[in-house]
């Protein structure tokens, strides 16, 4: 079972070759915002991705018992959010698509540039920020959402309680501007309220627009 998802850029390093995992290892943990987990052969990355969620996951394409290929489709059935960058030395266009094919986000050639590694993870990890910061912005948005509707329901189920606007004193409530048993005289009267409604908040434009034309055609139809 997975566990709560860690603060840093959490990232799973899979190679069958023990020196070139434990230099990538090294390498890409300098940057101490990074948590960096190492395995050396697919069947225990899959084990240890059972425990662990992890948002980068780097791993080598020809491997014995559990290849880079089967990694990469686990590890994006298990979050598809998780970003793959596959490395191999047994490079060729095929490979090349069938990876990008399978959701990789990058393909590097061994034996690889050091440099370029620490490119390709610095652009993946941006990425992978970015998402963490569209994700909490979107829940934000959504929460606050969902506090504004709980705030106007409960403003109009007080309003429709009391005949008034806790809010606004002097505001009446909506149903009295909505019921056709009051005065037919007082249309104009009824209007100024609905705009005081408005102005505080109890009503969208929408709503507002839908409530005026429901006195208007009452008018009307006195007329």
């Amino acid at each position: 079972m997975h566990t709560e998802r860690d603060p840093n850029i959490k990232i799973l390093i899979v190679d069958d070759d023990r020196v070139v995992a434990d230099v990538l290892g090294e390498l890409i943990s300098e940057n101490r915002e990074r948590s960096v987990d190492v395995c050396y052969d697919g069947l225990s990355a899959i084990q240890t991705i059972q425990k662990n969620l992890y948002d980068l996951l780097i791993v080598d394409l020809v491997m014995p018992r559990v290849s880079g290929f089967d990694l990469l489709k686990y590890a994006k059935k298990v979050n598809p959010e998780i970003i793959v960058v596959i490395i191999t030395g047994y490079a060729s266009l095929d490979t090349a698509i069938m990876a990008i094919k399978e959701g990789a986000y990058d393909y590097i050639r061994k034996p690889c540039n050091l440099e370029e590694i620490r490119i390709v993870v610095k652009n993946a990890i941006e990425s992978i920020t970015l998402q963490r910061e569209n994700k909490d912005l979107v829940k934000k948005l959504q929460d606050a959402y969902h506090e504004l509707m709980e705030l106007k329901e409960k403003k109009l189920e007080d309003a429709e309680a009391g005949n008034i606007n806790l809010f606004s004193p002097n505001v009446p409530s909506l149903h009295y501007l909505y019921n056709p048993d009051y005065p037919p005289d007082n249309y104009v009267e009824k209007l100024q309220a609905l705009s005081s409604l408005k102005e505080n908040g109890v009503l969208t434009d929408s709503e507002f627009r839908a409530f005026k034309k429901h006195l208007v055609g009452m008018i009307s139809l006195r007329g």
